[in-house]
C-alpha cells in the first residue's frame, strides 16, 4: 500500500464517518492501528486527529478517548464544514451552474479580492442539492490570474477539489459576515421559494497558505440557519 498524505488521510476518515463504517460514539482506531494502516508516522495521524476534531467529527474526553462525533451536533453549525461533499455523501451532490462567464470585474469585486480594478475574474453562479433538494445557491468571483484553466464542467463539483488538485494550492482560512437578505426574484426561483422571500447569506473571503485571496462568495441558504461555505 503507498503511504498517503495527512488531506488524503483525512479525507478517506470523513469517508468512512458519512458512510457509517465508522459508527457514530464507536472509539477511532488508536494512533499506532491508524499509522500501520496508511504507512505513515503517529506524528501525522496526529495531526490528522486534531484536524479533524476542529472540525467537530471527532471528540476526545479528558481521559485522550477519541470517538466519532455524532452529525447531529455539528450540523447547525455548518460554518466548519470545509465542503458539501464534508457533510453529505457525494454521490448524492448535484450542482447545476446557472452562470458560468468571464468578466471585467466591478471595483467592489476588485476590492474584495485585493487585485487591480478591471481585473479579469470567472464569475459563478450554481445551485447546490443534496438528495434532489434545493440546498443553497452560491455565487462565486475568482480571479481568472490564478486560475485561467477554470471551466464550467469544474464547477459542477467542489471547487475546493479543483483547487487543491489541479493547482496545487492549499486553502488556509475564509472571513465571514453573515447577514439577512431579502432574495432577488431570480434567486427565489432558483431556490424555489416564494418572491421576497428573507433568508441568511454568508459573505466568504477565502485565502490561500500563500496569502492570496482565492475567491469571493455568497452562499444563500434555503433555510434560516447558516450554510457551509468555508474553510478548516
Amino acid at each position: 500500500m503507498i503511504s498517503l498524505k495527512s488531506d488524503e488521510i483525512t479525507n478517506d476518515l470523513i469517508r468512512q464517518i458519512l458512510s457509517g463504517e465508522l459508527a457514530i460514539s464507536s472509539n477511532l482506531p488508536s494512533e499506532n492501528q491508524l499509522a500501520i494502516k496508511y504507512k505513515c508516522n503517529r506524528h501525522t495521524i496526529r495531526k490528522v486527529i486534531n484536524h479533524l476534531i476542529e472540525r467537530n467529527y471527532l471528540i476526545k474526553t479528558c481521559d485522550r478517548v477519541t470517538y466519532i462525533n455524532n452529525p447531529a451536533f455539528y450540523d447547525n453549525n455548518r460554518l466548519f464544514i470545509s465542503s458539501l461533499s464534508d457533510l453529505y455523501d457525494p454521490n448524492s451532490i448535484l450542482t447545476s451552474v446557472h452562470t458560468f462567464e468571464l468578466i471585467t470585474s466591478s471595483d467592489r469585486v476588485c476590492s474584495k479580492l485585493n487585485i487591480d480594478n478591471n481585473s479579469k475574474v470567472w464569475h459563478i453562479i450554481r445551485v447546490r442539492y443534496v438528495n434532489s433538494t434545493v440546498d443553497h445557491l452560491e455565487e462565486i468571483y475568482m480571479p481568472y490570474s490564478l486560475f485561467p484553466t477554470l471551466t464550467i464542467e469544474d464547477c459542477k463539483s467542489s471547487l475546493i477539489a479543483f483547487i487543491e488538485n489541479q493547482y496545487d494550492f492549499k486553502i488556509n482560512y475564509g472571513i465571514r459576515e453573515i447577514t439577512s437578505v431579502k432574495l432577488k426574484d431570480f434567486e427565489c426561483n432558483l431556490l424555489s421559494l416564494p418572491l421576497e422571500s428573507t433568508v441568511m447569506r454568508i459573505e466568504n473571503i477565502g485565502y490561500l497558505t500563500n496569502g492570496r485571496i482565492y475567491e469571493y462568495s455568497l452562499s444563500t441558504c434555503t433555510e434560516n440557519k447558516f450554510s457551509y461555505y468555508c474553510r478548516r
